[in-house]
């Protein structure tokens, strides 16, 4: 951090993107979900943002940059952001507001960047508020955090701290909340903290229905209920196989998701699908490969096509050349992205 004057705040903050396995998928409230999820945090995959803040007594204006381009086009929802932060943070009622980010990871290629976005920007302002006057600050600062970033792209709860992370009400753990994620990292067996994701790239651009318009169309969907009974389910089987280190049980859950999440993109009103044919081939190769060598190899899908392949670092080098070989040539322009869980 940056501390040049009184009137003037200077600083950086970083998050990293997150990969759900119980997805997150329709929302109540301000962005509140409709079940909870869990998702593990991204190593290479970050958003880095800086934060000018210049004190006044004219109401808050707000400049946003990404990559160096001016984009206007994201300045109302970092208005809201404002809006529903701004009791959490006096600051914000005036002065001007300079915001700057990039991500280490190229747009449109299967990893969400609003939820690192939301989450290295809430973090940037939570440590101008800091600066400006640390009394103001009222609660556990990881619990705000998490809360902001919740407030500006729902996803993005879950990408204010490193490794796994839980958020939405389930009576699986006493700890969890629809306001806020909660680290699950310290009661994860160790296989479940040495996670490989490599993402296949099988198609770029953007989404013919956008992941917003996708939560609310939840609202009216005919298995709304099954799939809130679902998630919650899914949720008390994935937590036992985190904590065991029970990798079957973690593949069944996770490519159930995947696929379920699709399914009730194919079965909303008006329908739709964003898979590929490469997608479903990539999907069946992987089953193959399974089968075959009974590999501790998994996938899932955010929503979109491009798939993220998870499995234990200690397989790589035997999957990876299946990787190369047979899914490589079903990528757009053959590319793959290599990540992996982040560490603390």
């Amino acid at each position: 951090m940056e501390n040049n004057s009184n009137d003037e705040i200077n600083t950086k903050a970083a998050a990293p993107s997150n990969i759900a396995i119980v997805k997150y998928w329709g929302k109540k409230g301000v962005q509140k979900p409709i079940n909870p999820s869990i998702s593990f945090t991204l190593s290479k995959a970050q958003t880095y943002t800086q934060v000018n803040y210049q004190a006044s007594h004219t109401p808050l204006q707000i400049n946003f940059s990404f990559e160096g381009k001016n984009k206007d086009d994201f300045l109302p929802k970092l208005y809201t952001l404002v809006d529903r932060v701004k009791d959490f943070l006096p600051f914000l009622h005036s002065g001007t507001l300079n915001i700057a980010s990039e991500n280490t990871f190229p747009h449109s290629c299967g990893i969400a960047s609003s939820a690192s976005s939301m989450a290295s920007i809430a973090h940037a302002l939570l440590d101008v508020q800091k600066q400006l006057s640390p009394d103001a600050v009222k609660m556990n600062e990881q619990v705000l955090l998490s809360k902001m970033a919740r407030l500006g792209s729902g996803s993005a709860c879950r990408s204010t701290s490193h490794g796994w992370a839980l958020w939405g009400k389930t009576p699986a753990h006493s700890q969890s909340s629809n306001s806020y994620s909660i680290p699950l990292t310290p009661s994860i067996h160790p296989l479940f903290n040495t996670l490989n994701d490599t993402i296949l790239i099988i198609r770029k651009g953007a989404k013919a229905i956008s992941s917003s318009m996708g939560h609310q169309l939840m609202n009216n969907h005919p298995y709304r209920h099954g799939r809130i009974n679902q998630a919650n389910t899914n949720i008390v089987k994935l937590l036992s196989a985190l904590k065991s280190g029970d990798f079957n049980k973690f593949a069944q859950v996770c490519e159930e998701e995947a696929m379920s999440l699709h399914g009730l993109m194919m079965s909303s009103t008006p329908s739709y699908s964003l898979l590929t044919p490469e997608t479903i081939h990539a999907i069946e190769l992987i089953k193959q490969y399974k089968a075959h060598y009974q590999a501790p190899l998994t996938f899932t899908l955010d929503a979109g096509p491009n798939i993220h392949l998870i499995y234990p670092q200690s397989h790589s080098h035997v999957i990876k050349p299946f990787i190369k070989k047979h899914l490589q040539p079903l990528c757009e322009n053959q590319e793959i992205l290599y990540d992996k869980i982040s560490g603390n």
